[in-house]
């Protein structure tokens, strides 16, 4: 027979042998777990209420008169059209797998009749392949052409671009296969269950008709009553790293079991065996040592491979807390294991393939895919799973490949990152209190503040390890020194010089003061410049006047605005950090208040506050063009920063030192003997002088400070300066689209508390 594409030749000797299920396991009835197909999988054009017979099956092919029978026939469209019993949202003709086809698709045993369980284990094999699960439409060939058409349930795999692949063998003269993805996607939706009498039949007939095929039923459900010892399966492709079929986990012998010796074994297996030693009478016999007894150990079965009908919560739960409570894992809070219960429960195979390789792990079996592939297809459910905000799951995922490959720190930095993900969630959501799960009880509801404390101190703690397996890791050097400055734990000041200086030894940085995580060694690198070196600052100076006058117009129009007035739609300062692709700068602020009037910023002119600002927007695109290209690049902002008295931002570095910092100040209530200043490296600090620029790098450490208003003073006012960041003079690819991968490669895809895009852990080509 054919097979839809000619890599699964290996199928073609495998289907000689009794029938056998996707995996390629001999198949019992009555106990044989999968998606069969039955009748019910079969849907005949004509009226809904007509039945089909096993007899109606033998004899299906390719529609005749193809492509005109697509538009010409009414049994046809009765059948796929957009009134029809499964409406098609795309038909598309499959053959052959192409030359390039083949270097997607796995080589795997694809088996006869088990469309469903080919395509998932390809996609699992390959994680940028997808199911595709709809129909192939057939015709009767016993009838008259045109006649009757019949839709069969089956399932195919999509490459990324798009194109769809059939990996199922076909019969011999099936050179072809016509593909139907139905609109309504539940109408190919297909449960697994156990292998019935009838469907067994069907199969059976349809091997015989369409492979010329012979199957025993008989023989198969005789099978049903034999004892079968668990076998370990061949490495199944996943994925993720391949599930396996249930095997009960190696377990240590519980202190209060008699081990039974091969003679005393040997002498239950027949009256002609010898009587072995009776070993009762040693019993009794007490260390002479007198040694603490052994707790008895509660013996536990993995469900490794089971179906997910089959496994009960407690198997579930016990799982996890077997593999969390390893001493090797440092510390970290819990997972919420009733989410992950539901999502394992109704998710796909994913979901099962982080069960079995959890249990793979605890029960000290081998990995069947060597270390590069194992991490990448790990790397790539992490990923996708953080991408839906499931970070439970993936920081499982992370736990797996600490415990699988401990002296990689990748595993441990994508911990760090999805704890201080779920740190930064829960302190930016707004709400005054948290859930905090336990693995032996309740989930119990704590103060926002103790859930992030505990988060962020575990994230700091997988940082940590992920430097000391690799001090040179770059990622973790910026993760850990961020997560410290937004944190400020006690000593955090000195973790982070000690943290600096020991970078800089490893060659991350060259200066211990300028830590960004995008980093250009050939720039100059100094803290301020002067502003009267650059034309732009020049032109911002005479144009202060104008640009101070918008500003307090803006302010003013606010001021009197009316709640109930819905036509003044002037938008208000926002709180930074608010802003997509802006949450960390709120986890600068200290304390008291930071907002902003975004002009340039995300890739983009903010036109909304760009209307209230005309002239202001046309001195910059006219004499500030470095600073606009550089905001429509994404490498910075240019807004209106706006401090209330009693604001501290913390000590941090800017992301790249790709570009310099220029503050126009509007409106500076205090000086900087006054207490209101900005603090550059180990410069003095300085204030503002309203009208005139000041010039920095902010890739070096730097902190702002307005203090708050002495109780016999009068309201000082907000703190004001036009801020903008503006390319390094030096830098070589200034409004490039790409400027991130070019002057910078190894952290062009990795931003600060992301995962990272490493070496090792990169997705399949």
């Amino acid at each position: 027979f054919r097979v839809g594409s000619k890599h699964a030749v290996g199928a073609r000797r495998r289907a000689m042998a009794p029938f056998r299920d996707a995996t390629g396991a001999d198949v019992v009835v009555g106990r044989s777990s999968g998606r069969w197909l039955c009748l019910d999988d079969f849907v005949a054009s004509g009226e809904p209420q007509a039945k089909l017979a096993p007899g109606d099956l033998l004899r299906l092919g390719f529609p005749r008169n193809w492509p005109a029978a697509y538009t010409g026939s009414a049994a046809l469209k009765s059948l796929i059209g957009k009134r029809g019993r499964i409406p098609a949202k795309k038909v598309a003709v499959a053959g052959e797998a192409t030359a390039e086809d083949l270097t997607w698709i796995p080589r795997l045993e694809y088996q006869p009749l088990q469309s469903f369980g080919n395509a998932e284990r390809a996609a699992r094999e390959r994680a940028d392949l997808s199911v595709v699960r709809g129909f192939a439409v057939f015709e009767r060939l016993d009838l008259a052409a045109g006649a009757v058409f019949v839709a069969e349930r089956y399932w195919w795999v999509a490459r990324p671009c798009g194109r769809w692949v059939d990996v199922s063998p076909r019969p011999c003269g099936c050179e072809q296969v016509l593909l139907v993805e139905p609109s309504e996607p539940s109408l190919a939706d297909k449960a697994p269950s156990t292998l019935s009498a009838a469907s067994a039949e069907l199969i059976s007939a349809l091997l015989r008709a369409r492979f010329d095929l012979s199957w025993d039923v008989s023989e198969a459900a005789a099978r049903v009553g034999a004892t079968t010892q668990p076998t370990r399966p061949k490495a199944q492709a996943s994925a993720a790293p391949p599930p396996a079929r249930s095997v009960p986990a190696p377990q240590p012998l519980p202190a209060d079991a008699k081990a039974t010796p091969p003679s005393a074994a040997s002498s239950s297996n027949g009256a002609g065996a010898k009587k072995g030693l009776d070993y009762s009478k040693f019993d009794a016999i007490e260390d002479s040592d007198d040694e603490r007894p052994v707790p008895k150990q509660e013996s536990m079965t993995l469900p490794i491979g089971m179906p997910r009908e089959a496994v009960s919560r407690a198997e579930y739960d016990k799982v996890w807390q077997a593999l969390l409570r390893i001493k090797d894992l440092p510390f970290a809070p819990a997972p919420d294991l009733d989410q992950m219960w539901g999502y394992y429960k109704y998710g796909g195979m994913d979901e099962q393939a982080l069960l079995d390789q959890a249990c793979e792990f605890l029960g000290k079996f081998p990995m069947r895919l060597d270390p590069a592939d194992f991490k990448a297809r790990t790397y790539t459910l992490t990923r996708k799973l953080e991408g839906e905000g499931r970070e439970d799951e993936a920081r499982m995922w992370a736990n797996i490949c600490i415990l699988r490959f401990p002296k990689d720190p990748d595993a441990y930095y994508n911990q760090g990152v999805l704890l201080a993900k779920m740190c930064d969630k829960a302190k930016f959501g707004g709400a005054p209190t948290a859930k905090l799960c336990s693995l032996d009880g309740p989930a119990t509801t704590v103060p926002i503040e103790q859930y992030c404390s505990l988060y962020s101190r575990a994230a700091m703690g997988f940082y940590r390890r992920c430097l000391k397996v690799d001090p040179k890791q770059r990622p973790g050097y910026i993760n850990l020194i961020g997560c410290l400055e937004r944190n400020e734990p006690s000593g955090w000041y000195d973790e982070v010089q000690q943290l600096a200086a020991q970078a800089v030894k490893n060659g991350i940085w060259y200066n211990k003061w300028q830590r960004p995580p995008h980093f250009v060694p050939s720039l100059v690198a100094k803290a301020w410049h002067n502003p009267e070196d650059f034309e732009m600052c020049r032109k911002l100076n005479a144009n202060f006047d104008t640009i101070r006058g918008e500003y307090d117009a803006y302010i003013a129009k606010l001021a009197g605005r009316k709640d109930w007035d819905d036509s003044d739609t002037t938008p208000g300062l926002g709180d930074v950090g608010n802003r997509a692709g802006a949450l960390h700068d709120g986890g600068l602020r200290k304390s008291g208040r930071w907002r902003e009037v975004p002009l340039f910023t995300n890739c983009a002119l903010q036109r909304e506050y760009a209307e209230q600002f005309p002239e202001t927007v046309r001195i910059l695109q006219t004499h500030c063009r470095d600073a606009t290209g550089l905001a429509l690049c994404g490498g910075g902002d240019v807004i209106f920063s706006v401090l209330s008295p009693g604001t501290r931002l913390r000590p941090h570095c800017g992301p790249s030192n790709s570009r310099l910092t220029c503050h126009l100040p509007i409106h500076v209530p205090k000086t900087a003997e006054q207490g209101c200043f900005i603090r550059v490296a180990a410069e003095p600090p300085r204030g503002w002088p309203e009208g005139r620029c000041i010039l920095f790098d902010d890739s070096f450490e730097h902190e702002v400070v307005y203090p708050e208003a002495k109780p016999d003073e009068p309201y000082p006012g907000d703190r004001v300066v036009l801020l903008l960041n503006f390319w390094h003079p030096e830098f070589e690819f200034k409004n490039d689209p790409e400027w991130r991968q070019k002057s910078d490669e190894m952290m062009a895809t990795v931003d600060v508390e992301t995962l990272p895009q490493t070496a090792i852990a990169k997705p399949p080509a």
